[in-house]
């Protein structure tokens, strides 16, 4: 029975592969079918549309991605969409690679090399080209030297070898670039077109150029011109000429060079062909420069930067920007020069463009000259002098190289001889030992073939084995795969509406108010709204920023004795009104004591109770949100009943699960991100306590919070109060040292610590505090922590070295926790942050100082914030222009310790005058310069940077 079971098994099998290679084939000829169709649109856009449409079918194979990816990317490269069609040819090539289909592996690499030929990225145009051929040197073993295939081969090869050698010659690399063309011309001599010998003629031609053989190069452009005109090849014409304007530009014959350019400038305009437009915009500008035309110059040098920054032409640009410079310089707009030079040189630099880099060097010292910059312009001119004889070095080196590079060959040959010569006495001891293990195999192969028929049997009962074990391990995974997405896109849906809300009232609050839409006597009213969301919208920023401190366990709970009674009244302040509103009861049950002292971290149970309350208020359309608490068995338990819309067992199960509602319409019915519980179970979690629910649909839900926690009746320590303390507003005499480095963030506090009548003595160093405090004794003195000359954290150790007994405190944007610790650790008698915040400020203030006359809070409170900061703000602003000078001038002279203290500086700033982007982007500029120093940190030091000018653009442009 053994026997025909295996047959009937193997048959089955058999069947079954033919069945699935039958419906491969079909579905293969339909793909094609549908492929072969788009290709005729002529909408290209609607072609990619239907080719967006096929990836979507869940059936197809990753051999018919493949194919729908790869027509999606030729079709880009048609609509001269470069950089679209890089991303779908790269995800073709990835599964090209997984599938070991070789053939189109070589196609879609020759595909990417020319893409990035075209966005001037040459050096990844070598790689891409360089796989394609190296396929195409593999196949040549395997067809006859007088067949077709050969033929096809020796072509695909020879053309590669020419786009290899046009990137090369872009490159710089000259020798690489002939070494290209001479093996390409041996196999068009052999194998090409006419069209194809011409074709490698004039890239000879072209290399000429870039190798100053103007006079050999103009002679052979001329011969080769009239022939691409007989093959009908208008576009090789018009390149032709081109490149035959650059060689009579460099051989001094302007009028000949302008001549051919603008023609072939205009063929390429005519034909919408931006790409090349671009490059003959920057040589046209260029001549124009050479015959002492600048405004000419300056219009086309102009044209050609607009375009290639719309195509992302980066040599081009590059190019476009330096001939923008030398005519400016020339019609004496020097700062100008200046500014297109750079940016010309950080897209020179980007790109590796190593001679529009050099020759940007004498540039910048003319330029530098004309600005009396002369030291800079000697500079750049030694670093131009320097580089020349680097090249010259280099050209030397090369033909060095290439005469070892022979040697080696030669070497190499010989290697190979002897290689040959060992390797034949190696198969003559070969065959001998062969005949001896022959008879040794044969007596293993029966002995052999006996256990494996029985090894087969029990591999095989392995394998279904681990197949079914696997097969259940990846449907576990792909489940909770497509959990996680789930989750991502419902948070992305949430935040994207929590965010844009506040945001869409806070832009268009501000916008009308500045374009004068707004009365003045609602102007303090639609103040009061901008101001309101804009607590909203930082009250989400910090339950993110909570669940990311949790996630990366670093939120440390403050435990102090707290009045149980004083957090159970802010509770009922803050909901009693908003149940009104809605016409529900909202009431507080609880046989507690009064006082009834707990050590627990208030702000954090308020935080609990307060999303739980605001859930129960939210849900709840009419009936009741009742808070029974109680105390048994050394805990505190919260039970917060309403009869809202309740949930299902299913809901339930998913309710404390990360940016997650009970219902994906509840965000859009009663809005919320979905945080709110996730946050709270986790930190009731971080308190040793725990959250339940329980929920009838349609009838309402019931959460329990429960924590442990120690009990007092009475307290000696002063008690924290959930409420911010209510500080009784007041005037205040004396003095007081304010030492800070920024001279718009010092006027800034100063002006709000003598709008509560304070004599403020400002510093700008920790020395200057020093003295001030010594000389004044002030009842108190504020030191920013980085300060030049002695900062704060010196300034504190030489008061107290010189026996000065008043208080210190730190002023700093450094506001982390652990930073604070070791800020009090030091000494230091208390911490404000930047950006101050008013209220804290006025109770430190109210502690510290006497005052001489008590008004109302609200109204003190409200002439404070009456202040006028606007010429402040207009300063700081206009400050940043030098700041961004500075920025650049740190960045250029690598001084990192001096470019961290510059980016504190400004974060502390941006912060306190309200440009919350700017001051974080410095932020995390200062951040990743504290750490240790290595080649990434450079890398990602100038990314960060860039994103902080970016953000000083945008706040010097507002």
């Amino acid at each position: 029975m053994e026997p025909f079971k295996s047959i009937f098994f193997f048959v089955l099998t058999l069947l079954l592969q033919c069945y699935i290679g039958v419906a491969f084939a079909a579905q293969t000829a339909e793909v094609q079918q549908k492929l072969a169709d788009i290709a005729k649109y002529e909408n290209k856009e609607e072609a990619i549309i239907r080719l967006d449409e096929m990836l979507l079918q869940k059936s197809l194979s990753a051999k018919h991605q493949m194919m729908i990816l790869s027509h999606q990317g030729r079709t880009y490269y048609e609509m001269g969409n470069y950089e679209h069609a890089i991303e779908p040819t790269k995800s073709a090539l990835k599964i090209a690679y997984h599938q070991n289909l070789i053939i189109e592996q070589a196609e879609l690499n020759k595909l990417l090399g020319i893409c990035y030929y075209f966005l001037g990225e040459y050096s990844s145009a070598v790689t891409y080209y360089q796989n394609a051929y190296d396929f195409y040197q593999g196949q040549v073993s395997q067809f006859s030297p007088t067949s077709e295939p050969f033929k096809q081969n020796a072509v695909k090869r020879a053309n590669l070898l020419n786009n290899i050698a046009l990137a090369y010659v872009l490159l710089g690399k000259s020798s690489f670039a002939l070494q290209s063309y001479k093996k390409a011309e041996a196999l068009y001599q052999q194998f090409g077109s006419e069209n194809d010998k011409v074709d490698v003629r004039y890239n000879i031609a072209t290399m000429l150029i870039n190798l100053k053989r103007y006079d050999i190069a103009i002679t052979m452009l001329k011969e080769i011109i009239p022939k691409l005109g007989q093959l009908g090849d208008n576009s090789g014409v018009a390149k032709a000429k081109a490149d035959l304007g650059v060689a009579f530009k460099y051989s001094g014959q302007f009028e000949l060079a302008l001549q051919h350019t603008l023609v072939a400038l205009n063929y390429f305009q005519s034909q919408n062909n931006n790409f090349e437009t671009a490059s003959q915009l920057h040589n046209i500008a260029e001549i124009y420069n050479l015959m002492k035309q600048p405004s000419k110059a300056k219009g086309f040098a102009e044209q050609g930067v607009k375009l290639s920054q719309e195509i992302s032409h980066k040599k081009a640009l590059a190019g476009s920007l330096q001939s923008l410079a030398k005519a400016s310089f020339s019609l004496g707009d020097i700062p100008a020069a200046a500014q297109y030079l750079a940016q010309s040189n950080k897209v020179a630099l980007s790109e590796d463009y190593k001679a529009l880099t050099v020759s940007n060097m004498l540039l910048s010292s003319l330029i530098n000259t004309g600005l009396q910059k002369f030291d800079l312009a000697i500079e750049q001119a030694q670093h131009y002098e320097s580089k020349m004889h680097q090249e010259v070095n280099a050209k030397l080196n090369e033909q060095l190289a290439k005469f070892e590079s022979e040697q080696l060959a030669q070497q190499v040959i010989r290697l190979e001889q002897n290689k040959k010569l060992q390797k034949l006495q190696m198969i003559k001891l070969e065959q001998q030992r062969g005949l001896i293990l022959l008879a040794i195999i044969l007596i293993f192969v029966i002995a052999f073939l006996i256990y494996r028929r029985r090894l087969e049997n029990r591999l095989t009962n392995e394998l279904e084995s681990r197949v079914v074990q696997r097969t259940q391990a990846l449907e576990f995974l792909t489940q909770e795969l497509k959990q996680a997405n789930q989750v991502k896109s419902q948070f992305l849906a949430n935040m994207s509406h929590e965010i844009r809300t506040p945001l869409t009232s806070i832009v268009g609050q501000s916008e009308a108010i500045i374009n004068g839409d707004i009365n003045e006597a609602e102007l303090s009213h639609e103040v009061n709204i901008i101001h309101g969301n804009s607590l909203h919208l930082l009250e989400l920023i910090n339950e993110i920023l909570d669940l990311s401190k949790i996630e990366a366990n670093k939120l440390d709970l403050e435990l102090r004795e707290y009045d149980l009674h004083k957090i159970i009244n802010a509770i009922i302040d803050i909901f009693s009104e908003q149940a009104n509103k809605k016409g529900l009861t909202f009431e507080v049950k609880h046989q507690l004591p009064s006082p009834f002292f707990v050590t627990i971290d208030g702000f954090r149970l308020k935080q609990i109770l307060i999303n739980l309350c605001s859930n129960a208020v939210k849900f709840t359309e009419k009936g009741h949100v009742i808070i029974t608490i109680s105390w048994r068995d050394q805990a505190l338990t919260f039970s917060v009943q309403d009869t809202g819309i309740g949930m299902s067992k299913k809901q339930l199960s998913t309710i404390f699960e990360l940016f997650t509602q009970a219902d994906n319409s509840i965000s859009r019915r009663f809005g919320g991100s979905g945080l709110g519980l996730y946050l709270s179970n986790q930190l009731a979690l971080l308190m040793s306590g725990k959250i339940e629910v329980e929920s009838i649909v349609g009838k309402g839900s019931t959460f329990v919070f429960s924590m442990p926690c120690q009990y007092k009746l009475s307290s000696n320590q002063k008690l924290g109060n959930i409420h911010e303390q209510e500080v009784i507003e007041k005037k205040y005499q004396g003095k007081i040292v304010l030492a800070d480095d920024h001279d718009d963030n010092r006027r800034l506090i100063a002006r709000i610590l003598e709008g509560v009548g304070l004599e403020v003595l400002c510093a700008t160093n920790g020395k200057q505090a020093v003295d001030l405090c010594i000389e004044h004794e002030p009842n108190l003195a504020l030191l920013d922590i980085q300060m030049p000359e002695m900062d704060g954290i010196e300034a504190f150790r030489k008061l107290r070295s010189l026996h000065y007994k008043k208080p210190l405190f730190a002023l700093t944007a450094n506001a982390m926790s652990h930073e604070v610790n070791y800020f009090l650790a030091l000494g230091f008698d208390g911490h404000l942050k930047k950006p101050i915040e008013r209220k804290q400020f006025l109770r430190t203030i109210d502690t510290y100082y006497q005052p001489v006359l008590s008004v109302n809070n609200t109204k003190l409170e409200h002439d404070i914030e009456q202040v006028d900061f606007t010429d402040l703000k207009i300063s700081f602003t206009k400050n940043l222009v030098e700041d961004k000078k500075k920025l650049l001038s740190l960045l250029e002279s690598k001084e990192n310790f001096q470019l961290e203290r510059f980016a504190h500086r400004l974060a502390g700033a941006a912060q306190m005058f309200g440009y919350i982007e700017l001051g974080q982007s410095a932020q995390e500029l200062e951040k990743h310069l504290k750490m240790t120093h290595s080649e990434e940190k450079e890398e990602i030091t100038l990314d960060l940077a860039e994103c902080l000018l970016d953000e000083l653009n945008l706040v010097v442009a507002e």
